[in-house]
């Protein structure tokens, strides 16, 4: 678990702080409960606050997760999680001021109301980046003595390629790189 003192550096060092310091005051004791709630090596990548059924919550975007907190004045803490590699979608949407920010998990869905306008977009993008970092990190190799799954055949491997570069998600370059690990 890091220390208060930890946390704060790390919310003193999110690089759009500008963007979340008006509402600084209204999740204070949000970010005090956060040495309860973060693993020791978890670091704080974006935050930002907003409201969801007249309370006020902090929404934390970690290496590892997103974490919404509401922090009750007196009735204690209520949390709600989502592991980053299983987020479906985040949208957003904005007026003149304020917005909303919406999360997908596939089952549930966290929808945060009256955030900032100018907070919005750092916290999506930075979402999104470390979304795409923990779907695009190496997979842990197996252990000693199991089997791998066994592969189909190198035609079908090829044409599931094929079509993932059709459509857009593998660029030329990235095709040939797993065409010739298919090929040997």
């Amino acid at each position: 678990m890091p220390t208060l003192a930890e946390v704060r550096q790390q919310v003193e060092a999110y690089p759009h702080l500008r963007t979340f310091w008006p509402y600084q005051f209204w999740v204070n004791k949000e970010i005090r409960a956060l040495p309860e709630i973060l693993d020791h090596h978890e670091t704080i990548k974006a935050l930002v606050s907003g409201r969801q059924n007249g309370l006020t919550w902090l929404a934390v975007c970690t290496d590892r997760r997103l974490i919404f907190l509401n922090r009750g004045t007196f009735w204690g803490t209520e949390q709600a999680q989502m592991p980053l590699d299983r987020i479906q979608s985040i949208d957003h949407q904005f007026t003149i001021l304020f917005g909303s920010i919406r999360v997908f998990d596939g089952v549930n869905v966290f929808t945060l109301n009256t955030v900032l306008k100018s907070s919005i977009a750092p916290f999506v993008k930075i979402t999104e980046e470390m979304m795409y970092a923990q779907r695009h990190t190496p997979a842990a190799k197996p252990a000693a003595g199991a089997t791998p799954h066994a592969p189909t055949d190198v035609a079908s491997q090829l044409a599931k390629l094929a079509e993932l570069k059709e459509k857009g998600y593998l660029t030329d370059e990235e095709f040939q790189i797993q065409k010739k690990k298919l090929l040997g």
